[in-house]
């Protein structure tokens, strides 16, 4: 089964069908990567030609992601750039530089020449990869691609980047969990201040019973040190959306009693 490839390039579609739709996906072996056929791969159905119309200095980018669900585990492309620089993940990190495989050896006079690349992605839980195509012409033809795909052991976390803000967290217990100036002036400075001492303590017990209790058994053996920290982050901001909740709740009740006492002191003048 086919899953669907977001896929973009940075340069402008000159020829070709819309490329995200080109993209197949077959399910890898985490264990053994088998190069596919050239002829699974390549299709003039496939093709597609990019030009550079901006300054020569712009690289052409190859954007490829997939549902969070399933990790790339290596991608074939064949395309006319004979080097390529590999960028994986959210933040992109740079993993290699590898120079394509020509696939027309004679010395014939090839306007656009086919490179091949077969790269494995020997990371866990990437799901986006960036290719930066280095050519020194104005055209680049994408013969084709294919992207091998395995489940993802990490899931969903592993694309959350969003990470805790301690300062954001100080700012809404000052604010009462609201962006009004109203709800401010009705919290004092010393009740933040022992709200956030309360806090940090909570959180330091909750972190500190956690390695407690589960030291080795609490996270599988291959989960990296980039997906622990991004399933905390996610943790965090969980607990951001709660603690912003039950502080708009508190502030909600004591507006509600002022309203009343208010209302109480009209009546009686």
């Amino acid at each position: 089964m086919t899953e669907k490839v977001s896929a973009r390039c940075s340069w402008t579609q000159t020829a070709g069908n819309d490329l995200s739709q080109l993209i197949p996906t077959r399910h890898a072996d985490e264990d053994v990567f088998v190069k596919p056929a050239l002829d699974d791969v390549v299709n003039e159905q496939r093709a597609v030609l990019f030009s550079n119309n901006e300054s020569a200095s712009v690289p052409c980018e190859l954007h490829f992601e997939i549902s969070p669900r399933f990790k790339i585990a290596a991608l074939t492309l064949v395309c006319s750039a004979p080097k390529v620089e590999v960028f994986v993940g959210t933040t992109q990190e740079y993993l290699e530089t590898i120079y394509g495989e020509a696939l027309e050896e004679d010395e014939s006079d090839v306007p656009i020449r086919p490179y091949r690349y077969d790269v494995e992605i020997d990371r866990s839980g990437i799901a986006n990869i960036n290719l930066k195509l280095l050519t020194s012409c104005k055209e680049i033809c994408i013969y084709g691609a294919m992207l091998h795909i395995a489940p993802n052991p990490n899931g969903i976390t592993t694309q959350l980047q969003q990470t805790f803000d301690l300062q954001k967290i100080q700012e809404l217990l000052h604010k009462g969990g609201s962006n009004s100036s109203s709800s401010s002036s009705q919290i004092k400075p010393e009740d933040n201040a022992e709200k956030m001492q309360k806090f940090m303590s909570l959180m330091k017990g909750i972190t500190g019973h956690s390695q407690s209790q589960e030291p080795a058994a609490a996270l599988p053996a291959n989960l990296d040190v980039n997906s622990v920290k991004q399933h905390i982050d996610n943790k965090f901001e969980q607990l951001e959306r709660l603690i912003t909740k039950r502080l708009d709740e508190i502030q909600l009740q004591q507006t509600e009693k002022l309203d009343k006492i208010i209302a109480m002191l009209e009546n009686q003048n």
